[in-house]
């Protein structure tokens, strides 16, 4: 699962590769004096073994952001 959270006012939009192969996108909404949460669960399969990234791309400077990635055992 990736899961962000964000605050600040604007969005972030985040972008996950395996292997080169995009597996998620989605955005969310950071509003200012309250974190906004989006997330996303992959199926078993999708995130292939071997590296991946992560890209998060923030609406303007000021937004502040975290990221987790879980992986269920």
């Amino acid at each position: 699962m990736l899961t962000v959270a964000c605050e600040g006012g604007g969005d972030v939009r985040v972008t996950m590769e395996s292997q080169g192969v995009r597996v998620a996108a989605f955005a969310v909404d950071c509003p200012v004096g309250d974190a906004g949460v989006g997330s996303v669960a992959m199926d078993p399969g999708v995130v292939r073994p071997g590296s991946f990234s992560v890209g998060v791309d923030a609406s303007h400077d000021d937004i502040r952001w975290a990221l987790t990635v879980t992986q269920p055992e």
